[in-house]
């Protein structure tokens, strides 16, 4: 792909030009129509996001988030193991990064002084 929008991506070695191509000849469809759940500017930003990234098209129509992901999907064994793999990821990836003890959405030590001004 030769489109200098997409350069920084083509650069990461985690995409490269391969996986770029492969982005624009993928389709994405945004969770969330617009109605109901999500309001239409959260839409609109993220089929901007998925534009961004360089897929190659946006299908149309909302998914059900229900058929998708039931509510009691997150209470089986297999998504529990899926859940335990990502929550290990995560704290091995904040420990690389010398956050360990951080959690999301904590402040920080030192933060909280420059918070409450």
């Amino acid at each position: 792909m030769d489109d200098p929008r997409y350069l920084r991506q083509v650069l990461l070695a985690e995409i490269g030009p391969e996986g770029q191509a492969k982005l624009g000849a993928a389709t994405a469809r945004v969770l969330g129509g617009g109605g109901g759940d999500a309001p239409p500017l959260a839409h609109e930003v993220a089929e901007r996001y998925a534009r961004g990234a360089g897929f190659g098209a946006l299908a149309e129509g909302a998914i059900d988030l229900d058929a998708l992901a039931p509510a009691d999907l997150v209470t089986s064994p297999p998504a529990r193991a899926v859940l335990a793999g990502a929550r290990a990821a995560l704290t091995e990836m904040r420990a690389a990064l010398g956050m360990a003890s951080a959690r999301p959405g904590s402040v920080r030590p030192g933060r909280a002084q420059e918070a409450g001004r």
